[in-house]
């Protein structure tokens, strides 16, 4: 607990990186011997932490080579300035689904929502920026998402995780429909 509370202490406080300061506390947890090293390894959801680390390498190689910046420029071309909130936020919750929110979505589609509105002539970039929100936000319990593998992942062992998975999922994509829907009926 101690060194739980050195970590917060370490990142709120002196800016430690959250991975090396977790890190750095689990080799002193193993030079204390505090656990069983070996057992804990071997219940990692490794399937899990290697599909995320997968996706965010996609999803990187999706930012770098303008994929992102491509697609505003596809809505811009099918959406008007009516629509546009809910293509938008059907769009991000469709990315959301393989991605991080605040780590993927946010980042790259909220600073082209000015870009966007240029585009299509007018529109409310409050509307757009809410409904990238909205869209990224609701989708976030997807499998493919990181903070739905880690629900998958912390699934009691005697679960189907196959058909929890396809459950999921399917919640997840039914929010990005569900979020264009609200969007276009509250900016409307």
């Amino acid at each position: 607990m101690l060194l739980i509370v050195a970590l917060v202490l370490g990142v709120v406080g002196f800016g430690v990186h959250v991975g090396m300061g977790a890190f750095a506390a689990s080799v002193v947890l193993i030079l204390l011997r505090a656990g069983d090293e070996r057992a804990a390894i071997a219940s990692l959801p490794w399937s899990v932490i290697l599909m995320v680390c997968g996706v965010t390498v996609l999803t990187s190689l999706l930012e770098r080579t303008g994929g992102i910046t491509s697609l505003a420029g596809i809505i811009a071309m099918f959406a008007t300035p009516r629509s546009a909130p809910a293509l938008v936020a059907l769009v991000t919750g469709v990315v959301s689904v393989y991605s991080s929110t605040s780590g993927v979505v946010l980042p790259a589609f909220l600073p082209m929502v000015p870009g966007l509105v240029e585009r299509l002539g007018g529109g409310d970039p409050y509307a757009i920026a809410a409904s990238i929100l909205i869209g990224g936000h609701l989708v976030d319990v997807s499998p493919l998402s990181t903070i739905g593998a880690l629900c998958i992942a912390s699934a009691p062992m005697s679960s189907d995780r196959r058909l929890l998975f396809n459950q999921v999922l399917a919640w997840g994509l039914s929010m990005a429909v569900a979020g264009a829907f609200g969007c276009y009926v509250a900016f409307v």
